[in-house]
């Protein structure tokens, strides 16, 4: 690994990883990139479903209510306990 200099404050160690090989050809990197572009999709396809089940999870949050003071004598409703937003 090359050493990380002043005049290259942008190096990125995972860069090295991730640069096609030298001698790739064009039919390498034809099937490279399709990999890349399905392996994205996939990723995308569960970001939206964890965002989907959050909001799921939002909508099912309980909230429990603490009555205070005796029947009949207009009890004041105070939060017992909630969930935190997420």
């Amino acid at each position: 690994m090359p050493p990380v200099s002043k005049s290259q404050p942008e190096y990125d160690p995972l860069d090295e990883l991730l640069k096609p090989p030298p001698n790739e050809t064009e039919e390498d990197r034809v099937i490279r990139l399709a990999q890349e572009a399905e392996a994205a999709r996939i990723s995308h396809q569960i970001d939206e479903s964890i965002k989907a089940e959050r909001q799921q999870q939002k909508k099912k949050s309980v909230v429990r209510l603490l009555l205070l003071g005796q029947s009949e004598s207009g009890m004041c409703a105070r939060p017992f306990h909630t969930l935190p937003p997420n």
